[in-house]
């Protein structure tokens, strides 16, 4: 069903629907075919009351299935936001620290950044990771590790480094999971899709009437609307309703703000007594 994700949403939405009411009215013309009976009025009314229950526990289901698939794309886009924040907050530490090692690590994150946006992302909009990507993580930790701290100056901000740096591995496993597993599992697609279809054959016991069948047709059309929206949230990186690496891209944005304005910065001069001191050194 991935290759769904691929036509644009009002596609989609079209061909669920069109989908749901031609299976319901489909399946209409076949009752009335192969199962016409004359129902009383004490059947119907049966048939409403069933109905009636039916209806509400597949309400509830698309409901729940709803909320579910909307907590789980806001929470994916939570997590592309935060990793993409820290890693602006990682960078930063490492300039204030300075020299080699932190510049290198401070490359590391560039180079990161760029492949989830350049790499990682296509590849999740099929539920992968990038290999690619993974590596150029685990290279920030590796240059991360050269740091030497000697002054407590350094030690307080490696202190802050090596938190953002664990920071950064949740977020960005919590990203990746979002972009793997599927917020409505088999089962419940399963059970959603079986809801529909008794729905459909209590409103088909019901005595036939044009007004029936258009009452049918709506009633099939809110549903597969419903049944579009679970789809369309389901798997947050994939189609048209999808979140962006516009974060990320803010990211590296920022990181060339960053160097741009810490070029421009003068030097700060020493104060006479400091400058008296370091001379008599």
């Amino acid at each position: 069903m991935m290759w769904l994700y691929d036509f644009p949403n009002w596609v989609a939405g079209v061909l669920f629907v069109s989908a749901t009411v031609g299976t319901a009215l489909a399946g209409q013309r076949l009752w009335r075919r192969f199962f016409a009976w004359e129902g009383t009025s004490e059947s119907s009314a049966l048939a409403m009351g069933m109905l009636a229950v039916v209806a509400m526990m597949l309400s509830l289901l698309l409901a729940l299935s709803s909320v579910s698939v909307w907590e789980a794309y806001n929470s994916a886009e939570a997590a592309a936001a935060a990793e993409a924040s820290v890693s602006g907050e990682l960078v930063r530490d490492l300039s204030i620290y300075g020299g080699p090692a932190a510049d290198s690590a401070r490359e590391a994150v560039r180079e990161y950044l760029k492949s989830v946006i350049a790499d990682e992302w296509p590849d999740m909009r099929e539920g992968r990771y990038s290999e690619a990507t993974s590596h150029k993580f685990n290279a920030i930790f590796r240059r991360a590790a050269r740091l030497d701290p000697r002054t407590t100056r350094e030690q307080a901000l490696i202190a802050e480094i090596w938190g953002r740096t664990n920071e950064m591995n949740i977020h960005r496993r919590n990203r990746l999971g979002a972009a793997a597993a599927s917020a409505v599992p088999g089962a419940l697609w399963a059970t959603l899709l079986l809801g529909i279809l008794f729905n459909f054959l209590l409103v088909y016991i019901l005595p036939y009437s044009r007004l029936n069948a258009w009452m049918l047709g709506l009633y099939a059309a809110t549903l597969g609307l419903m049944l579009f929206f679970i789809f369309a949230m389901d798997h947050p990186f994939s189609g048209a309703v999808s979140i962006t690496p516009e974060s990320y891209e803010t990211a590296l944005l920022s990181m060339e703000r960053w160097d741009g304005e810490t070029a421009r910065e003068p030097a700060l001069a020493l104060p006479p007594a400091a400058a008296g001191h370091k001379t008599g050194r």
